[in-house]
């Protein structure tokens, strides 16, 4: 199957970059009832829009009592960068790290990293300037903490900060989670 390109590339309004740093969802991938993806490339209910290859527009369901958690980032911390890796001839993949900043020590922050070290998640951030959800992690190649660092400066005036690395690996880009309404549980108190 063939999707006709037309014009790609034409600038937007007020295109910027950045993440809103107010707003980072993460929760485990255990908690979740179904998890939606992005349209395939091809077969049964294949994309016809090259934005269907990257959008989902189906609404994540958890699990009764579970949500996402919603984390507050250091203004301007928070970026998204894709790699195509693997063999290109063979069966390239994109891999997807978003990098948070937080700022403090408190435990529980120290404890988040704790609970989730080491276990399958999905990340949601949106973007600054266009307010795309976009998506670590699926029920195939669920996001990790790839990498974990805090740092407490010598000096009074000095950095106290944790930066977390979300990483997945994918058929595509971070896709654009957009849902009617948002689609965003958020986890009971």
């Amino acid at each position: 199957m063939s999707i006709k390109v037309e014009n790609i590339g034409e600038p937007g309004c007020e295109v910027s970059g950045g993440f809103s740093h107010t707003e980072v969802y993460v929760a485990l991938l255990s908690t979740f009832a179904a998890l939606t993806e992005p349209k395939d490339l091809c077969g049964t209910g294949a994309a016809t829009t090259l934005e269907e290859l990257v959008t989902i527009t189906t609404a994540h369901t958890f699990n009764t009592g579970y949500g996402f958690t919603k984390m507050r980032a250091i203004q301007e911390s928070v970026g998204l960068e894709t790699t195509q890796i693997g063999d290109p001839n063979k069966s390239p993949m994109q891999e997807n790290k978003l990098t948070v900043q937080l700022l403090g020590s408190k435990p529980e922050l120290l404890g988040f990293k704790r609970q989730f070290k080491g276990q399958d998640i999905v990340v949601l951030a949106p973007e600054f300037g266009s307010g795309n959800l976009r998506q670590i992690g699926s029920a195939k190649f669920a996001g990790k903490i790839s990498e974990s660092s805090s740092k407490i400066e010598a000096t009074v005036d000095g950095e106290n900060t944790t930066t977390l690395v979300f990483m997945d690996k994918q058929k595509y880009d971070a896709p654009i989670y957009s849902v009617t309404g948002g689609g965003i549980t958020l986890q009971p108190a």
